[in-house]
């Protein structure tokens, strides 16, 4: 290859002509892997040599997608990038790459001077955005920076993923193409369970949330499926199959109920979910999309449109495990949904802890000023039943009435409260 800019993609660096050790005696590759995407032949060909003296090892992707497909192979510590690939945009690129591997710290390059990408940029998890020169001291600075916070997050994923892998369903996949075949046996084996929400006023469900589960031991559990679909770049497929299952099964969802589907903030990107003409919305006005306030959306404002164009649909909308994120009510004033739940961590022990139940009051005081259903998940006990029926809840899920299961079931009676405990009008105003 030559040494000047390719006409096909970024410039792919020459190899060192021999291993070399750093000032500091650190072996080649010892400080870390950096993929290199970068357009302009002589400072790839120059920071390459640098970072290969400095000790780390070097990777070479030709465009955007190349350093994509690296990525999924894994082992990569730092992504050090053009911000104006030839096929793809720099902040398309770091959505791509946040969705394969949120930790691998990402350096952008620009040759031109925009704040407005810089800014946005950074704001999407970039630990730096170049828009100047940078000597070759500079740059190794910041990517041995990249490299520390890299094996800092490695170090707290191998904890986690020690615990996760003692159990017997634990497992852990050498490559891409293993990870790939395992999720496509998954996918076939994927079912839903439903979990009532009932309503204590009228004693009966008024809902039920539609729980993804699956037959396929190497993915045994939700996050597990989840967090393939992710690596894998298989949201879409996953969203689609979930919204496919949970359109069979409203033929016996009993006649005066609706369905809760929980949806992945990038299934909000995802054309058939607006196609007039799919399974799901057909049903559109039984419908109920849960999108969790844990997630941040990637993008408020185009949020906003894309659930109104939900909405126009048929469908409501519900933002889950409020109070366990990072925006709270904000994302109640900016998403404006029909419903909210909230977090099990406020309801786990509420009759014994007067924080949380002067928070749910509020709540339930702001839900019902602004017209919004509010549910509250988690209920285990019966003591935390009573306590949220004092605090003015009426609608209620948990396992207290029943676990998730593969057809819709209603509770006994006896775990519904007497009829002289039921929440009374303004309870939540007191």
């Amino acid at each position: 290859m030559s040494d000047g800019p390719s006409h096909k993609g970024a410039f792919v660096p020459k190899p060192p002509t021999a291993p070399s050790r750093d000032h500091a005696g650190r072996r080649p590759g010892a400080a870390g892997r950096v993929l290199l995407a970068l357009t302009s032949g002589p400072q790839a060909d120059g920071w390459s040599d640098a970072l290969r003296r400095d000790g780390f090892d070097v990777v070479c992707a030709e465009h955007g997608e190349a350093a994509l497909r690296r990525l999924l192979a894994g082992d990569i510590d730092v992504l050090l990038s053009s911000a104006q690939l030839p096929d793809l945009h720099g902040l398309s690129l770091l959505l791509r790459v946040r969705a394969i591997d949120p930790d691998v710290s990402v350096i952008l390059v620009s040759t031109r001077n925009d704040l407005d990408n810089a800014v946005e940029a950074m704001e999407r998890g970039a630990l730096r955005y170049l828009t100047r020169a940078v000597s070759d001291a500079e740059m190794l600075t910041l990517v041995n920076e990249g490299a520390r916070i890299r094996r800092n997050a490695r170090r707290r994923y191998h904890s986690m993923t020690v615990i996760r892998s003692v159990g017997p369903t634990g497992r852990s996949f050498g490559d891409v193409s293993s990870l790939a075949e395992a999720f496509d046996l998954a996918l076939r084996g994927v079912y839903l369970a439903f979990q009532p929400i009932v309503s204590c006023t009228d004693r009966s469900p008024v809902a039920f949330e539609a729980l993804m589960r699956c037959i396929e031991p190497q993915l045994p559990s939700p996050p597990a499926l989840l967090e393939a679909a992710e690596k894998l770049g298989r949201l879409e497929d996953l969203g689609r199959r979930i919204r496919a299952l949970a359109a069979e099964a409203i033929a016996t969802l009993p006649p005066s109920a609706r369905l809760f589907v929980n949806v992945h903030p990038q299934d909000l990107n995802d054309p058939d979910l607006y196609d007039p003409s799919a399974p799901l919305t057909r049903h559109a006005h039984r419908v109920t999309f849960e999108v969790t306030e844990r997630a941040r959306l990637d993008d408020e404002k185009a949020a906003q449109v894309q659930l109104r164009q939900l909405r126009a649909l048929g469908y409501h909308i519900a933002i889950d495990d409020l109070g366990a994120g990072y925006a709270g009510l904000a994302s109640v004033a900016a998403l404006h949904p029909e419903v909210v739940k909230l977090d099990m961590s406020l309801v786990r022990g509420v009759d014994r802890n007067p924080i949380s139940a002067r928070i749910i009051r509020a709540l339930t005081a702001v839900c019902s000023e602004m017209g919004i259903c509010l549910v509250a998940e988690g209920v285990e006990t019966v003591a935390e039943r009573d306590a949220l029926l004092g605090l003015g809840c009426d609608l209620l899920q948990g396992y207290l009435f029943a676990r998730p299961t593969p057809a819709f079931v209603h509770p006994p009676m006896e775990f519904y409260p007497p009829m002289a405990m039921r929440p009374k009008a303004g309870a939540a105003e007191g």
